[in-house]
């Protein structure tokens, strides 16, 4: 697939601005309308043959499913389609500006992430799945680099992208679009074979993703415990971890609260920007 460079128009009215963050390079783009308007981002999907007209309108169908729960953090979806000289279909979302999960945690104070940033970050994501799953949608792919980190006036915000796409991949058990080369090690093991995608593959995800979250915490407060809730959230076994996001919520709220905040003061021989002097 030949990636999309500025200028290019896609669908006949999404002109190519410049690349976005995305799992793969040339799949995320910022876009404008050609005929004036307000940024969006769009992204592109191999497909590993063209979709017959009925699966596009689906396509289109199963990506909206966040906008119909209600949720903020699924991006709403303007426009979908079909690229026949890339062979890839194609999405056009409200565009947000922040950045990827892994960038944002690359980013924070050496000691770690602020609890109550964390907290949030938690809940938001927790609601957005609780939300999905109530419609009868699991996301399927959750990984870090999918989620959207802004910072607003209100405090973060956080945006979950790509609900639908592993369930219309997946549809029928035969494989419409390439599987992402990217996040695997966040993929319920279930998943490595072909079938639904249930909530327990979120469950799953949604323990790593706070795993990473929490072990930001460098100077060994929080070790010991939170370890055990993501053991039984990652567990192998989808019957052996918590039955439901809401479930595991209510698991870690307690974790939460054993954290200590505000951060202990650091060590006298500490400097800011390095490591402490021996």
């Amino acid at each position: 697939m030949s990636a999309p460079t500025a200028g290019d128009v896609i669908g006949g009215k999404w002109r190519i601005v410049r690349p976005a963050f995305g799992d793969e390079p040339g799949s995320e783009f910022r876009v404008e309308p050609t005929g004036g308007g307000t940024p969006r981002r769009l992204s592109l999907w191999r497909t590993l043959r063209a979709p017959a007209s009925a699966e596009l309108a689906h396509f289109g169908d199963v990506v909206r499913t966040g906008e119909r729960t209600g949720n903020p953090a699924f991006l709403p979806v303007e426009d979908v389609g079909y690229d026949t000289a890339r062979e890839a279909l194609w999405m056009v979302r409200e565009w947000r500006n922040g950045e990827s999960l892994p960038s944002a945690l690359g980013g924070l104070h050496p000691i770690g992430l602020d609890l109550p940033i964390l907290r949030s970050l938690t809940e938001q994501l927790a609601e957005a799945l609780a939300a999905a799953h109530g419609v009868g949608v699991a996301h399927g792919r959750l990984r870090p680099s999918r989620l959207l980190v802004t910072q607003t006036s209100r405090g973060v915000r956080l945006s979950v992208l790509d609900l639908g796409l592993e369930s219309f991949r997946r549809e029928d058990g035969q494989e419409r679009l390439r599987a992402p080369r990217v996040g695997a090690a966040y993929l319920a093991p279930e998943l490595e074979h072909s079938g639904p995608v249930r909530p327990s593959a979120d469950v799953f995800s949604f323990g790593l993703i706070v795993r990473d979250l929490l072990a930001t915490r460098r100077d060994g407060a929080w070790k010991g415990r939170w370890e055990h809730w993501v053991q039984r959230t990652t567990a192998p076994n989808p019957h052996e971890r918590f039955g439901s996001i809401p479930d595991a919520v209510r698991a870690l709220v307690p974790v939460l609260k054993s954290l200590p905040d505000p951060f202990v003061a650091p060590p006298s021989n500490y400097e800011p920007g390095g490591p402490p002097r021996d």
